[in-house]
């Protein structure tokens, strides 16, 4: 491995925002212009110092993005946080000897949609499974119909989606601590010792209770609400039983909190839309349409009722279209609060009949 260069060193130095898992792949400043390797561990540090806003509205826009997908694809969201640390990718090929996964083009470290389908498939077929054979062969045929398989069912009933961050990630440091280095660099010379001196190796990890957001959605008309309630079942399970990542096998990778968002996130994206509709419409059409959505509440305010006796007296003023407009929305605001007919006060009962000289009714 060679030095970085002195353009890349500037381009480090310099730039404001980067995109932190090219800095982490790609800008390695480790080695000294003499070719002699540095300690890695203040290279770690500036990503556990924190990774900067390059990734904070790439994240959203894509959260809200695949959120409008998930509802075209009737998909569910959840979101979990991380029990101990979470690292994925720590075995890929890097110059640290430690990977890191990061997203392409977020820039924050996240678990492919593949390795989430692989660990709920395992857990499926290896621990649900048993180790009775009718118990393993129903469990493999379940694991065939919700995530596919090469021979029988071809395409799986469930699509699973890379788990992401739900904001920029707290970072830490960890080590690694190998006792047997020599004995691992030529084992055929060297016994495996404990006189071998321990060789502390720094990686990255993601630190607990940091919320990641994980999503599901049917693959096809085959699939069922029974099969998309037990692909959520099972990734739960997973998460909070074997995790995910590496070194799941001392803790790392556990989930806990579980909370299904489906409805939060589809009520929010519902909700920003609307605001963004209003926000095109002309005063009036906009305040009759506030109203409108004033009155799906199930406990109408003294405000939206204050805002009828406002758009009552306004219309005074309309054009004959405007007035039209406003009767119909304003005999909708009484039937629903109850202000058409049936006891009314003197004053409500000429507001009613006059809307409804308006709309030919009376």
């Amino acid at each position: 491995m060679l030095p970085l260069h002195k353009n890349a060193q500037q381009w480090k130095a310099n730039c404001e925002h980067p995109n932190p898992g090219l800095k982490y792949d790609k800008y390695i400043d480790v080695w000294s212009d003499d070719f002699k390797k540095k300690d890695k561990t203040p290279f770690c540090r500036e990503f556990a110092n924190g990774i900067g806003d390059y990734p904070s509205v790439l994240l959203k826009d894509y959260r809200e993005r695949r959120h409008k997908l998930l509802r075209s694809l009737n998909g569910k969201v959840l979101r979990a946080r991380t029990s101990w640390r979470f690292v994925s990718g720590l075995g890929a090929s890097h110059a640290l000897e430690t990977g890191f996964v990061w997203h392409r083009t977020l820039g924050v470290p996240y678990l492919p949609g593949a390795s989430v389908k692989g660990m709920v498939r395992a857990w499926l077929v290896h621990w649900l499974g048993g180790v009775e054979e009718l118990g393993s062969k129903r469990a493999q045929l379940r694991a065939a119909e919700l995530f596919g398989d090469s021979e029988t069912e071809g395409m799986g009933r469930i699509s699973l989606f890379d788990a992401v961050p739900e904001t920029v990630p707290r970072l830490e440091i960890d080590i690694m601590n190998p006792h047997y280095s020599k004995y691992y660099a030529d084992p055929k010379r060297n016994p495996p010792g404990d006189y071998y001196s321990p060789v502390p190796i720094s990686f990255l990890t993601v630190a607990p209770g940091q919320w990641f957001e994980f999503a599901l959605a049917p693959a096809n008309s085959r699939c069922t609400a029974d099969d998309l309630a037990d692909g959520v079942q099972l990734l739960q399970d997973a998460l909070a039983f074997i995790g995910c990542g590496a070194k799941t096998a001392v803790g790392y990778g556990v989930f806990e909190g579980f909370q299904d968002r489906t409805d939060e996130v589809l009520d929010r994206l519902r909700s920003r839309e609307e605001q963004e509709i209003l926000a095109q419409l002309p005063p009036l059409e906009r305040k009759l349409r506030e109203l409108e959505l004033a009155l799906e509440n199930v406990a109408i305010s003294e405000e939206t009722k204050q805002s009828t006796m406002d758009l009552f007296h306004d219309m005074q003023d309309m054009t004959d279209s405007d007035k039209q407009m406003v009767a119909q929305t304003l005999k909708a605001a009484w039937i629903a609060m109850g202000d058409w007919e049936g006891k009314l006060s003197k004053k409500q009962v000429k507001k009613v009949k006059e809307v409804k000289r308006l709309l030919g009714e009376a």
